[in-house]
């Protein structure tokens, strides 16, 4: 068999998480079938409430798994959600479209409103103010006793959609079917789309997100809002599954619950939810047909499960190098000039648009932490066409600097402009697209995503337009094509599919710089950009740096002697915050003072 023959045959087979996910799709279509023409009601609402919840888990997927937002309130939207059929009901109103209205409006407004609050913390602050809101919910409901308070309320009519009912369990399931089948599907082409992998940025690095020029919040809230929408139509589904409404569908436990299936079946995976909402409801039914104490077996079997692949059932079937369970599209093809060790690279594939000149005047800068002095009444200028290096001790205030000026950290006094405009009390992402843009001491990538993806995201930015939810980014060229020649500027265009986190130090110092090239900056802070780096990359980079320096404005902070005194226009030192001395280099060379403080037997 020859190669090309080989690899058409390797493609065609299918990887095992392939074969399970077609087979359980198959058997939610084949089982009820056979359940309604056998009679067998029990196995028919067992399977029905296995999609509903399944649903359910999609929806917190989408926050959980993608976004990394660990909402242990969910059930206030489920809750939510059966309540906005059972009450209509109440009231004589049995029309299931009024029903499903009411849903996506009561839970879309209290997705927004209590994620504007919780989505400003982090961590374990977000879990608990979830929790408490839907803590709050249940006490409310809980106080309605004209709609049965804590005993809750049976549903009074089932809700009617075209015809039928909803409360008939064939009508129920096929929708519920169609549902789900709908959510995992949006699911797939969300976040793959630009809106997706923003909000998959944000969770496995938000900072470096931010410093693209992505407004992080909006995004987590927009998805938090989808989420509960979701998951508020599977309330209005599970209302006429149970035809009950109950407070207590709003609880923690039902939270719990949901979060178990998410993360017994994949965090983070299409197919998971559905895994895990199956896996724990069958198991829960098996083992209570056995003992009365099924809980002290089904525990260790959820940790069991855990230990086994932190990815859940999803991991465990796409197996080490989670074949089957990623999210994005397949990727594009490699450009024809990326075979490996190919590093010629023509002066007209490296040119990109000149960007308009910029000048950055910094003065008086200070910022104090207690009672020192990180930077001390600080002035400098950059200007398009020069490199201002800034060099000193550890500890002189260097990366203090550079992160007031990107917006991270707030200066106590001083004024940054950029063009003859204020942007000292600018944030991050908003400084990044007027084109200050910064790398990091600490490299600082998206190592889940490949080479490509992580600059793919940075042209992204640029181009704004990214609350954009079907089409897949590898198959949009008018992101590609940028990404790709900032690839082949830095010299990573043969790698541009290899995922990030498996690069060699040096090369993901130039994948750093590659994305903050195609964010299209007119002034470049690199905190330190060869450390870490052997000499034949440092020399490399330096020669890159070089050739920037005609496009960009560069602030540098490095401690590489030999690369700042070839490549600096202008050099300030720094000790305990205070710039000491701000000459050219051969001046610097020359100061008593500096060799003193810093450069000793180096000059």
């Amino acid at each position: 068999m020859t190669h090309a023959s080989s690899l058409h045959a390797a493609r065609r087979r299918w990887p095992l998480a392939r074969w399970v996910a077609g087979i359980v799709l198959a058997l939610c279509v084949v089982l009820p079938v056979y359940a309604l023409a056998t009679g067998h009601a029990f196995m028919l609402a067992l399977m029905t409430r296995i999609v509903v919840l399944a649903i359910a888990a999609v929806a917190l997927n989408l926050v959980l798994g993608f976004g990394g937002m660990v909402s242990f309130g969910h059930a206030l939207f489920l809750g939510l959600g059966v309540y906005s059929a059972a009450i209509p009901a109440f009231h004589g109103l049995d029309n299931g479209l009024l029903h499903l209205l009411i849903a996506l409006a009561a839970c879309g407004l209290t997705g927004l409103a209590t994620g504007a609050v919780a989505l400003r913390t982090q961590g374990i602050a977000f879990i608990m103010i979830t929790l408490a809101f839907a803590q709050m919910f249940y006490f409310v409901f809980v106080s309605l006793s004209p709609y049965g308070g804590d005993d809750g309320l049976r549903l009074a009519a089932g809700s009617r959609l075209a015809g039928l009912t909803l409360t008939q369990p064939g009508v129920l399931y096929a929708v519920a079917l169609v549902v789900l089948f709908a959510a995992l599907y949006g699911t797939r082409r969300l976040v793959a789309a630009r809106f997706g992998m923003v909000l998959r940025g944000a969770r496995i690095n938000e900072r470096r997100m931010l410093a693209l020029g992505f407004p992080t919040f909006r995004y987590r809230l927009a998805a938090y809002v989808i989420s509960a929408m979701l998951c508020g139509v599977a309330g209005v589904l599970y209302a006429n599954l149970t035809q009950f409404a109950a407070p207590s569908y709003m609880s923690w436990a039902m939270s719990g619950e949901l979060i178990v299936m998410v993360v017994l079946g994949g965090m983070g995976s299409i197919m998971g939810p559905l895994y895990g909402a199956a896996a724990m409801l069958l198991t829960e039914e098996a083992l209570k047909s056995i003992t009365d104490h099924w809980m002290i077996i089904f525990g260790p079997a959820i940790v069991a499960v855990a230990v086994a692949s932190r990815r859940g059932i999803a991991g465990l079937l796409a197996g080490p190098a989670g074949a089957g369970t990623a999210a994005t599209a397949a990727p594009s093809p490699a450009p024809p000039d990326a075979a490996p060790g190919n590093d010629a690279r023509p002066a007209d594939a490296r040119s990109t648009a000149q960007p308009a000149p910029a000048r950055l005047e910094v003065s008086g800068l200070v910022k104090r932490y207690g009672g020192l002095l990180a930077t001390d009444n600080l002035s400098l200028e950059l200007e398009t066409g020069s490199i201002h290096a800034v060099i000193g001790p550890n500890g002189a205030g260097k990366s203090t600097l550079i992160g007031q000026l990107s917006g991270e950290i707030e200066p106590d006094a001083g004024r940054i402009v950029l063009d003859g405009r204020d942007i000292t009390r600018l944030p991050v992402h908003t400084r990044s697209l007027l084109g200050l843009m910064r790398s990091y001491q600490i490299t600082s990538i998206l190592p889940e995503f490949t080479v490509l993806e992580n600059v793919l995201l940075a042209v992204q930015a640029r181009q704004g337009h990214s609350f954009r939810f079907w089409q897949p980014v590898a198959q949009q060229p008018q992101l590609r094509d940028p990404a790709l020649a900032a690839l082949r500027e830095v010299g990573l265009d043969a790698h541009a599919h290899t995922p990030a986190g498996v690069l060699a130090h040096g090369q993901q110092r130039q994948l750093e710089l590659a994305m903050v090239l195609a964010g299209e900056p007119r002034v470049l802070l690199l905190d330190e950009p060869m450390a870490g780096m052997s000499q034949a990359e440092s020399q490399q980079m330096t020669a890159l740096l070089s050739r920037l320096r005609k496009r960009y404005a560069l602030l540098l902070v490095e401690h590489d002697m030999e690369a700042v005194f070839s490549l600096a226009d202008r050099i300030s030192v720094l000790v305990y915050g205070r710039c000491i001395a701000s000459a050219s280099p051969a001046e610097i060379r020359r100061s008593p003072e500096v060799q003193s403080a810093y450069l000793g037997d180096e000059a």
